[in-house]
């Protein structure tokens, strides 16, 4: 048969006083269980330890730091390089933890690190809101245990800090020392290439094109003031030719009466040293040693001249010339064998400057066209140039960027291997605890009564669920599915009633109907 649910909160009421002894009984055993296995349970002593971020001594804008600045994550790999099995392994040996409780390495290990916390302290007042401190705590039985395995901790995470900023700034300096000697070499290379164009195309170098443009034009002036020289010789040993041909064939001087009188030997020499001077004026500056020690000659081969015309006296040339031209000529002989001695000779210096200036005609035709040669090269050449130099350019620049970081690097390794940088210290040093932290004996009392009230609530419950006895006119109503006629109150049960005197009658009993 199914019970009459309850509908009427009033009942559960009636419920917990009906069986109040399901409840208490339950609640007290459960509660007394409780305490003593609590005091039975191990007592761990938690020992604390803060550590403040120190931002660098030094400042930014003097030194540049070379380490990240995230400290939660450099913090983040810091734990775990301590955390490590290693490194909690030493200290667990040191320390003797954990022994004689039968576990395994690895074991011991993992209770370790599950007792070892660290929490960082973010400031979100900062703009990044980095990792301004720390608190490391460690959890165990011994509470001197817990305080030096806490400072170790502290000390270690210290000295990892340091060694990992000084580790990762010496190897931000080589990689860039690396980079530089790269980089140098590079530089090296384009001045060599540099050197190497600028040997090979000597002469024909943008920077030159004005002094080419000169040389050429000098050496066209020096090309046409020899040509005309050239011809001007060419035209009087001409004239000699003619004239000793026509002393050959005449047999008489009487073609030597209107001819030009004979040129000295000094009168040939200023006259070849008026025709060099003329040709450095063109090719040379005024300053040019050359021009001055042909201006020089010039001068003294003038005067020379001169002197000369003073002192020479009027030979009787007619009789010479007469007796010579009397002489018959041989057959064979050049047309000059008719000719005085001095025209000879003056036929020979033409002949030989002739020569020379054909040379030197030669000479500068070559140099002209070497020069032409050069300007056209002009383009090709300082296209190479400039995309050398632009390249050289960028190297060197890069170079230089990177001799100042290195510079910065330097200077930055040695602030951190002076502890000159960001590093932690210890703001309050691990405590000793005085009280244990676990187990939470009020807590785990109230939670072992609350428990028990429960467990009793709960089999009260079940016990009333289980009693057949109908107590209540709606029992009555659910059971039968019958109206309710009449309902008798409940009589106490009566002690002692006194006796009726004689001829009272007795009450009638009362119903309701």
């Amino acid at each position: 048969m199914a019970r009459r649910p309850i509908t009427n909160p009033l009942e559960y009421l009636q419920v917990a006083w009906r069986r109040w002894l399901w409840i208490l009984i339950p609640a007290v055993l459960i509660t007394a269980a409780t305490v003593v296995l609590a005091r039975r349970l191990p007592k761990l002593y938690r020992s604390e330890a803060l550590i403040l971020v120190e931002p660098q001594k030094v400042p930014a804008d003097f030194v540049k730091p070379t380490v990240s600045s995230n400290v939660a994550m450099r913090l983040e790999s810091i734990q775990e390089e301590i955390l490590s099995r290693t490194e909690l392994g030493k200290i667990l040996d040191k320390y003797a933890l954990y022994a004689g409780s039968g576990e395994t390495e690895e074991q011991k290990i993992g209770e370790m690190l599950s007792a070892i916390t660290v929490t960082p302290i973010i400031d979100t007042d900062q703009r990044n809101a980095d990792v301004t401190a720390f608190r490391i705590a460690f959890e165990y039985g011994n509470p001197l245990q817990a305080q030096q395995v806490t400072r170790d901790l502290s000390g270690l995470f210290i000295a990892e800090n340091l060694k990992a900023r000084a580790q990762q700034s010496q190897g931000t300096a080589d990689f860039i020392d690396g980079q530089l000697n790269l980089a140098q070499t590079a530089l090296h290379t384009l001045e060599d290439q540099l050197r190497q164009i600028k040997n090979q195309y000597m002469g024909s170098l943008p920077e030159q094109q004005g002094a080419n443009l000169q040389v050429m034009g000098q050496l066209q002036s020096a090309l046409q003031a020899n040509g005309e020289a050239l011809a001007r010789a060419q035209q009087q040993r001409t004239y000699l030719s003619s004239l000793g041909e026509a002393v050959a064939s005449l047999g008489n001087p009487s073609g030597l009466l209107g001819a030009p009188p004979p040129l000295t030997p000094d009168e040939q020499a200023l006259a070849k040293a008026k025709s060099d001077l003329a040709i450095a004026q063109q090719m040379y500056t005024p300053q040019h040693p050359d021009v001055i020690r042909l201006q020089a000659q010039v001068k003294a081969l003038t005067q020379q001249v001169a002197e000369e015309k003073k002192q020479a006296t009027t030979p009787p040339q007619v009789a010479t010339v007469t007796a010579k031209a009397n002489k018959p000529v041989s057959p064979g002989k050049p047309a000059t064998a008719g000719l005085p001695p001095q025209q000879q000779s003056q036929i020979a210096l033409l002949d030989q400057e002739i020569a020379q200036r054909a040379a030197d005609q030669r000479t500068i035709q070559k140099k002209i066209s070497d020069m032409e040669k050069r300007i056209e090269q002009l383009p090709e050449v300082e296209q190479k140039l400039s995309d050398l130099t632009n390249s050289y350019t960028l190297a060197k620049a890069h170079y230089n960027s990177l001799l100042e970081k290195k510079q910065a690097a330097a200077t930055a390794a040695a602030m951190e291997q002076q502890a000159e940088g960001e590093e932690f210290r210890i703001v309050d040093p691990a405590s000793l605890p005085q009280k244990p932290t676990s187990p939470n004996l009020p807590r785990i009392d109230l939670m072992g009564g609350m428990g028990g009230v429960v467990l009793g609530l709960g089999l009260a419950f079940l016990a009333e669920m289980r009693d057949p006895v109908v107590r209540t006119e709606a029992d009555i109503t659910f059971y039968t599915q019958a109206p309710l006629l009449a309902a008798l109150p409940l009589i106490p049960p009566v002690l002692a009633l006194p006796a009726a005197p004689e001829g009272a009658s007795m009450p009638e009993p009362v119903s309701k109907a």
